[in-house]
């Protein structure tokens, strides 16, 4: 099955829902950046997310990015979203935990503490930047915590990636419930109900299987409307032409020391893509300064 979300409204537009698989974005994360599962998991939540996200409060082309700056062991953790496209790195993707208390994959001791930053890029002059400090390392309770203490919208988050014994992914995906103007106790209690019986998201993607089963699941009881269908990918819009770009900006005698060298080979961060210039290739741009 392909990845996509679901975009809903229930209780008469008093409650939105969007639910996601992110199986193949995540195991496709996974392989570019050889993840080990904790990294896995990490990057995979908060890739999820940042979908979750971008598809709740965008329309066209604005960007969010998520960034976990924690003291443990996988260092930084970044994703980088739009509606339907998602990239992100995990700065020690090689990272070996024991299980946490739980028996499961320990996401939190390998973020640790630290802050969550959250930038909006709204195609305006400055991006939007807000901060939050980690109350768990969990994900999903710190993006819950971000809108609630940043956004002021009662929100809840349900992240999840299951994770095979040979490190690929079984099932990735998760939720946001959002709780609109106009709610009643009623509603609000239908959806604490149906959160207090749910086991695991990875559980709720097994059984369920699509992100509109999982949308019944979570709000059945209060007459969901599906409203928009998103297909989901991992993409990243590095090319040669933007290192290319940016060669330019280190300036003409930098550019005379690269040419010393046989070729120079570029990384880029979010999708281990190499890109290869040739000492002729350097020398050509350094003519054009």
């Amino acid at each position: 099955m392909n990845d996509y979300l679901v975009h809903s409204t229930a209780a008469n537009g008093h409650i939105r829902c969007l639910a996601a698989v992110t199986t193949n974005l995540v195991n496709e994360a996974r392989n570019r950046h050889d993840l080990y599962p904790v990294a896995s998991a990490a990057l995979g939540r908060l890739m999820t997310g940042a979908l979750l996200m971008a598809s709740a409060e965008f329309k066209g082309d604005e960007r969010i990015n998520l960034k976990l700056d924690g003291d443990g062991p996988l260092g930084v953790v970044f994703a980088d979203a739009k509606v339907g496209e998602v990239r992100g790195y995990v700065h020690n993707p090689h990272v070996q935990l024991p299980a946490n208390s739980l028996g499961k994959i320990d996401v939190a001791g390998g973020v640790g503490n630290g802050n969550l930053y959250v930038i909006k890029d709204l195609k305006l002059k400055e991006p939007y930047t807000s901060s939050i400090p980690l109350v768990s390392g969990e994900i999903a309770e710190d993006l819950t915590y971000y809108y609630a203490k940043s956004e002021q919208k009662p929100s809840s988050f349900g992240l999840g990636v299951l994770i095979d014994t040979d490190g690929s992914i079984i099932v990735a995906g998760g939720f946001l419930i959002q709780v609109m103007p106009g709610a009643t106790e009623e509603e609000l209690g239908a959806i604490e109900n149906k959160l207090s019986l749910l086991k695991g998201v990875t559980d709720l993607i097994l059984d369920l299987k699509t992100p509109e089963e999982i949308v019944n699941w979570l709000v059945g009881d209060l007459n969901p409307q599906i409203l928009k269908k998103q297909p989901l990918n991992y993409k990243c819009n590095c090319s040669k032409e933007k290192y290319l770009s940016s060669l330019i900006t280190l300036g003409k005698e930098q550019l005379e020391d690269l040419t010393k060298e046989e070729n120079i080979q570029l990384v880029c961060s979010f999708c281990n893509e190499k890109y290869i210039f040739t000492s002729e290739e350097l020398k050509e741009i350094t003519k054009k300064i």
